[in-house]
């Protein structure tokens, strides 16, 4: 059996497990002919109704050079409406169909959070989920 050296370092220990979940939820999404990514702009929109495609990009660190692809197809799948907003900026909506898709989206997401979730003692939840947000505002890291 191979030793993992790092095992314990705390940055290696949270990329294995967002590795880990992030394949599964992939493969779920994958019924909604949706990547991760996508299904997360659907619920942003979802939430900001009429955001710009680069408030999006600047809010989830996605590159304006990933992000225009990303819309285009959520576009050519009728899952978004684009509306102008001035001469440069579009605010996007779901559409119904991507209303719906946006729903089942997160059903899945949900899913499977309570699956991460029911890993940990109840008890410690509400500390986990701190500390997770934590860590993501760190600015200094």
């Amino acid at each position: 059996m191979i030793k993992d050296p790092v095992k314990d370092l705390p940055g290696y220990a949270l990329r294995r497990v967002s590795a880990a979940l992030m394949s599964r939820l992939a493969a779920r999404l994958a019924r909604l002919d949706l990547r991760p990514a996508e299904a997360t702009v659907l619920l942003v929109i979802a939430a900001n109704p009429g955001v710009t495609q680069s408030e999006i990009g600047r809010f989830l660190g996605i590159v304006s050079a990933n992000m225009a692809p990303l819309a285009a197809r959520l576009a050519e799948r009728d899952l978004i409406i684009r509306q102008a907003v001035d001469g440069r900026s579009q605010g996007l909506t779901l559409s119904e169909a991507g209303r719906r898709t946006a729903q089942r989206a997160r059903s899945i997401m949900d899913d499977l959070e309570a699956e991460l979730l029911a890993r940990i003692p109840k008890a410690d939840c509400a500390a986990f989920m701190r500390v997770l947000h934590a860590l993501a505002n760190n600015k200094g890291a």
